[in-house]
């Protein structure tokens, strides 16, 4: 008797979860999981307290420990100008190298989705990976973080065809990529030949306030603290901070992603806006009530986004 309770009790809560995830996908359209990865960056929060506590780390983070995450071919690290830079060779000559500028509000380092995402890009596209430790805040600015990010995209030249060379980037390191795109064209520098934006924070003052019940991640009073310091001395339009504010013209095909429970969706809508009145081949990809760099979270919305951009790095001209 007491073990036919039992079997109903469980067949009881199996029922309620499934109906709860039903619930979910039916009536709110998103998976449970994203759900769940929602909820759990609310403890990441970039707010007030943990801006004063990344402004008073003074730890050098110029170096870094070669990740454990295995990727289909062996990772390797180099410096360019004093910058620690990892890089895992592509499958063969006809497959892209992708130069992937993490994101973490110019503040922090690699962690361990963004290995991950570059091991899963590597493996199915079989494309080539460079990772830049580049410099950080509080120690250093965006003045001391671009040149040897050029240098590092020149040193790619000197190897690799520009129609092999795909920058992308999430977050801050969305920004910097669109930032580095505009430098390298105004160098008169072969360009490459895409650009794949994950939520890219683009307008340092930015942020759209009306969005921030969505977002238990980023908070709009927070974000410009971070964006002044990482300008410096530069003007915070200047486009190597905010690259909204730069030239878009003559910039290769681009791919935008965003969620419209970020912050920073308006921003990125408006990246594209001006990237198509500047005639450049763009696209713009909407995840419904998704949080900030959702591509690269583990949730299926994600997954489905990451196959997206495998695909375009089997293809990078499209």
């Amino acid at each position: 008797m007491k073990s036919n309770t039992l079997l109903w009790t469980l067949a009881g809560i199996v029922a309620a979860l499934f109906l709860f995830i039903v619930g979910i996908k039916v009536f709110d359209g998103r998976s449970v999981m994203a759900v769940i990865v929602r909820q759990a960056l609310g403890f990441r929060a970039l707010n007030l307290s943990k801006y004063d506590f990344d402004k008073a780390d003074m730890t050098d983070k110029s170096t870094i420990d070669m990740p454990d995450v295995k990727f289909p071919r062996p990772l390797r690290e180099y410096r360019v100008g004093g910058m620690q830079v990892f890089e895992a060779d592509a499958e063969d000559d006809t497959k892209p190298v992708l130069l992937y500028i993490h994101g973490g509000a110019y503040c922090h380092n690699f962690t361990k989705h963004h290995w991950k995402v570059m091991a899963e890009w590597a493996r199915e596209s079989g494309c080539g990976i460079v990772a830049p430790n580049y410099p950080l805040l509080p120690l250093h600015t965006a003045t001391e973080a671009h040149p040897p990010m050029m240098q590092l995209y020149e040193s790619l030249l000197e190897r690799f065809d520009a129609g092999r060379i795909v920058i992308s980037g999430d977050s801050a390191g969305g920004g910097f990529s669109l930032a580095l795109a505009q430098e390298v064209r105004d160098a008169g520098l072969p360009v490459p030949a895409h650009l794949i934006l994950i939520a890219p924070w683009v307008d340092m003052m930015g942020g759209d306030a009306s969005i921030q019940k969505h977002d238990n991640w980023l908070m709009v009073d927070t974000l410009p603290l971070f964006g002044r310091d990482w300008a410096g001395d530069l003007d915070i339009q200047d486009y190597r901070v905010s690259p909204l504010y730069g030239d878009m013209r003559g910039l290769p095909p681009t791919d935008l992603y965003a969620g419209t429970w970020d912050v920073l969706y308006t921003d990125v809508v408006r990246t594209f806006e001006r990237m198509k009145a500047a005639g450049v081949i763009v696209n713009l990809h909407v995840g419904e009530k998704m949080p900030h760099v959702y591509p690269i979270l583990p949730c299926p919305e994600g997954r489905k986004a990451r196959a997206e951009i495998s695909g375009m790095l089997m293809n990078p001209s499209l």
